[in-house]
Formats: structure tokens, sequence, C-alpha cells
């Protein structure tokens, strides 16, 4: 009996034992709870110090007007209320302040404001340090058709006037555009090439700088995108002659597309957010978000419906396929042109 006893003693000790080991290996709810907030705050600790976003061309352009109405508004949809700072560094037709976006540590702190010119028309040239794909596409912003446009003073009233002058005079006109060999002047170069023309392209560091030359009598025209001429048309000292995109928007629905002169060219320009390549998931997905909502606030619709447009979202998958068509799309055009090989 005594045996027996002694038995079931031990018995009962090494199940106490046991349970006992269970429970100390498996954390208690409490841990378990400790650790979710604890994996939470690493995730939502980003941002913690204000966001740098480049745009590389000159203040009071569309893309800088874009990128500044994000971001007077992008502190309400950010974790921790962090801005983001907008920073100017043009040059190179956009390629300088791309090239600092690439060259940037993938934390969501540097961020850039391209255009198709930087991202989808420049690499075709050899001499940048990125292509088309070389960045994480955060959220695509515009997509907007470009004008030809003279003095309101000009003696030609219409397209066809116009292009009956060049015609007759080649290498006579000039016309400003905001960067190097961009989208202004590729679809100068295909409408050259469609209609046997010859003009001079001289470019600036921006479209603000682009609309001053032709206002201060330096060119005889601009090739910019629509809402980059707005304020100059309301006020009567740009005549618009032809949208040179293949869309047309509120702002110029009156205003002819080449397509239906029966000339086929047609270059928009989309805007939108990059971050280097290698952005963490959790942090993109915080980007995208918050410059998502900051796209839907009244504010900022407001500030783009002032220059003309209108938003036109896309995410970063469908952005980077924007890109991708347009680069592809652009070289042929490049290549059919005699601009590259």
């Amino acid at each position: 009996m005594k045996k027996l006893y002694l038995l079931l003693v031990a018995i009962l000790s090494l199940t106490i034992v046991a349970c006992s080991s269970t429970t100390d290996a498996l954390p208690s709810e409490e841990t378990q709870d400790q650790g979710k907030a604890q994996n939470q705050q690493t995730k939502s600790d980003f941002p913690n110090k204000p966001i740098e976003l480049i745009v590389p061309y000159a203040p009071g352009g569309t893309t800088d007007i874009a990128a500044r109405a994000l971001a007077s508004v992008m502190s309400k949809y950010l974790p921790n209320e962090q801005p983001v700072v907008v920073v100017n560094k043009p040059g190179a037709s956009g390629t300088i302040g791309l090239t600092e976006v690439f060259q940037a540590k993938p934390d969501g702190y540097t961020l850039g404001m391209t255009s198709t010119t930087a991202t989808s028309i420049q690499p075709h040239y050899g001499s940048t340090v990125f292509t088309h794909d070389s960045f994480q596409p955060i959220v695509r912003v515009l997509s907007v058709p470009q004008l030809l446009g003279v003095k309101s003073d000009a003696p030609w009233q219409t397209f066809e006037e116009w292009l009956d002058y060049v015609k007759q005079n080649p290498d006579t006109f000039t016309y400003s555009v905001p960067t190097k060999g961009g989208s202004q002047y590729l679809a100068m170069e295909a409408l050259s090439a469609a209609t046997g023309i010859k003009v001079k392209a001289v470019p600036f560091d921006g479209a603000a700088p682009a609309v001053t030359a032709l206002l201060g009598g330096h060119v005889q025209g601009i090739v910019v995108q629509v809402q980059d001429a707005k304020t100059q048309i309301d006020a009567g000292t740009i005549r618009p002659l032809v949208n040179v995109g293949g869309t047309k928007i509120d702002a110029f629905k009156d205003l002819p597309l080449l397509r239906e002169k029966n000339i086929d060219v047609a270059f928009d320009i989309y805007t939108g957010v990059l971050a280097p390549k290698g952005l963490p998931q959790d942090v993109l997905d915080i980007l995208h978000n918050a410059f998502k909502q900051a796209l839907e606030d009244p504010s900022v619709i407001e500030q783009l419906q002032k220059i003309g447009v209108e938003p036109e979202y896309a995410g970063p998958e469908d952005f980077q396929k924007d890109i991708t068509d347009s680069f592809y799309a652009n070289g042929e055009v490049m290549k059919k042109v005699g601009l590259i090989h």
C-alpha cells in the first residue's frame, strides 16, 4: 500500500512539473499583447522626422505646384504628423534632382517628384545613372496634355496660320521648353517630322522661366503643359494654338488636338512621387496611403483646379506601368525622329 502511495505521489509530481514547463514555454496573454503592441509601434514609428520631397525643376511649374499642394496637407495623413518639405533641385532636364533620389537611402525620408521627361525620356540619351524602372513608384498625381502657344500680339491667330509661316520660314521660329530634350521638345520634333517644318527649341530649367522668356520676347512661342500657361492665357497675354497631347481637359476643352488636324502626334505628361528602390513594404504602404489621402483632400483639389487640372491617381503598380509604357513609346518616337539610334 505504501509503495502504491509513493507511486501516485511521483506521477502527480511529474504532471505538475510538466504543466509548469508548458506554461513557462507559452507566453501569457499579457506578454502576447505586449509583443503585438511593440510590433505595431515599430511599424508606425515611421516617419519620426520630416520627409524631403525633391522637385527636380525650378519653382512655379506644374510639378512644383503639385508637390507643394500635397506637402501642405501631408502632415494630417502621416503618422506622428511629420511634415513633407519641398526642395527644388533643378538642372539637366530633371535628372540632377532624381539622381539624388536614386542614390538616397531607401528609408522613406527622401522622395522625388518626377515627370515624363525625367524618367521616360532622359534615360534614352544614355547620360543618366538610372532608368525607367530604377525607382519605387508611390503614387501618380497628374496626367495632362501640352500645348503650343504664342504671345497674344503675335501675327498668328490659328494653328494653320502658324504652320504656313513656319513652312515658308524654316529655322526662324524659336520656342521655349521647360527642359532640354524633354517631352515638349520631343512633341515638336515629332510635329516637325510629320509636317516637314524646321523650328528651334530654347530649353530652360522649368516651365516658369520658359513662360517668362516668351513674355519677355526672347522667343516666339512656347510648348508647356496646358496648366503652366493657364494664368497667362486667362489674362490674355498668351494665345494657345493647338493641343499637342492626346487628351483634353475641361479648362482647354475647345483647344484642338493635333490629331484633329490630321497630324498623328500626341504627348501627354505624367507627374508623380517616387522613392529609392528597396523601400520597405510597410513604409511604402504608409507613404502611399498618406499621398492618396492628400490627393483626395479638398484643399489639394482646389489648388490643382486653380491651374486647370484634376488629380489623376494611380497606385504603385499602375504608376510603374505608366512610366514603363511611356518609356518605350517615347523611345520609338525618338528613334523615328533621329534623336537616338
